[in-house]
């Protein structure tokens, strides 16, 4: 599978579609902070919901494009992209894994794929179905499937707690060191929380 997002109908509610976009793909990993709502009652996305452990690859603009990311596991229901990501899928979910992570290793390659004038430069389809990738036989691509996709889950359950972390500290230490809240209270509270 391999095809570019939709030109979404933005909402300004949460009750929408999430869309993801370029500034949600960074340093291999999705942004979902920086995602917006589609209205699917105005543009349809059958056929074009992501999944986990897809490939997502910034299309165009300098600067963004060539980047890649892996899609973690999704919580929150359909997720789509915008016209200026690419999803790029196997057959499998293992295939798909392997191919990521391939991906994800050539990066500065996937960017310098892109044609057209300065500022608007673009990565098509067809250059990117292009690409030569080295396919490992059957039992290869399950033994790393079996050995590494645990390690990318550990990593979204630790960005998860990270998150949970951060916004606890946020709303406690402000009440804290204002006096509206006494320790033993955040300790109790943090105990009902974890």
């Amino acid at each position: 599978y391999l095809s570019r997002g939709i030109s979404p109908k933005y909402c300004e509610n949460d009750e929408g579609v999430v869309v993801l976009n370029q500034k949600c793909i960074r340093g291999g990993a999705v942004d979902f902070s920086k995602s917006r709502r589609h209205d699917p009652a105005k543009k349809k996305i059958e056929g074009r919901v992501i999944s986990r452990l897809d490939c997502l690859i910034n299309s165009t603009g300098v600067g963004t494009l060539g980047r890649v990311a892996i899609v973690p596991e999704l919580a929150f229901g359909d997720v789509i992209v915008d016209s200026h990501v690419t999803v790029v899928r196997g057959g499998s979910e293992r295939s798909t894994f392997y191919l990521t992570n391939s991906l994800l290793n050539r990066q500065p390659e996937i960017e310098a794929l892109g044609e057209g004038s300065t500022g608007q430069t673009e990565l098509s389809r067809a250059v990117l179905g292009e690409m030569a990738l080295v396919v490992p036989p059957e039992g290869l691509l399950n033994a790393f499937y079996s050995s590494a996709v645990c390690l990318f889950e550990k990593r979204w359950s630790n960005d998860a707690e990270s998150a949970t972390l951060s916004s606890l500290r946020d709303t406690l230490v402000p009440r804290l060191i204002s006096g509206e809240l006494r320790v033993p209270d955040a300790e109790k509270m943090l105990e009902e929380v974890g």
